[in-house]
């Protein structure tokens, strides 16, 4: 009974979470500068005399901070939604077939993955290689929905070095060894390894633990991203 209490007492406390960070976020807004990034892509101009083209532009991160924070809250909405109805509880699979009746609910937790993972490599490696980031990015997203898709895979050790591999590169891409800079890169990477457990550490897994894990990996990457922020 206590570790029922102590579940659903977490799962609310990251629902509440999920949806109070908006107002946190207008909070930043209007006492911080808002982060700017710098993305630059590299032109080979001349074959002969290896020249080369940097071009570079700058871009406000307010926009994409939006966006999460919006994942964020209706990802908040319709876990509580899908609670009421009972498409969330302790008997029922984690199936594929399952996941094409959440399918919208689904695609909101995966938005919020890749969004935050863009975010936070830019910001990390900011000044960041656009091409890179874009692939290293697309490669850790991709690598992370495989190894937490339902069942298990022989695929999934592909995944794990892919994973391994892209997210160990934005270590080698930070222009500067800035504390917050590693300490964050470092934190979403946790959560990621988290995210993976929650959704494989038993071959039969019922969709409630999913969404418990998805609503403490949600609050965990917007805490991260929202910290990035005022930094």
């Amino acid at each position: 009974m206590s570790n029922m209490l102590a579940e659903e007492f977490s799962k609310a406390t990251g629902l509440g979470f999920l949806i109070s960070q908006v107002f946190i976020l207008i909070f930043l807004f209007l006492y911080y500068k808002e982060p700017v990034a710098v993305l630059f892509s590299v032109k080979m101009v001349n074959m002969t005399s290896k020249e080369v083209e940097v071009s570079s532009d700058e871009y406000g991160m307010s926009v994409v901070y939006l966006l999460i924070s919006a994942a964020g809250c209706m990802f908040s909405f319709m876990s509580a939604q899908m609670s009421e109805r009972g498409l969330i509880d302790n008997m029922t699979e984690y199936s594929d077939e399952l996941l094409g009746t959440v399918a919208a609910w689904n695609a909101v937790f995966w938005a919020i993955v890749l969004l935050s993972h863009g975010l936070i490599a830019i910001l990390v490696c900011n000044p960041a290689d656009l091409y890179m980031i874009a692939l290293t990015v697309l490669g850790i997203f991709v690598a992370l929905k495989q190894m937490c898709g339902p069942g298990r895979r022989k695929t999934d050790s592909v995944a794990l070095i892919t994973f391994m591999l892209f997210s160990g590169l934005i270590f080698s891409e930070m222009h500067t060894r800035h504390g917050m800079r590693m300490l964050a890169w470092t934190s979403v990477l946790m959560v990621d390894v988290l995210l993976v457990i929650g959704h494989s550490f038993e071959s039969h897994i019922n969709i409630e633990t999913i969404a418990n894990c998805r609503v403490f990996y949600s609050s965990s990457v917007l805490v991260i991203v929202l910290i990035l922020y005022a930094v």
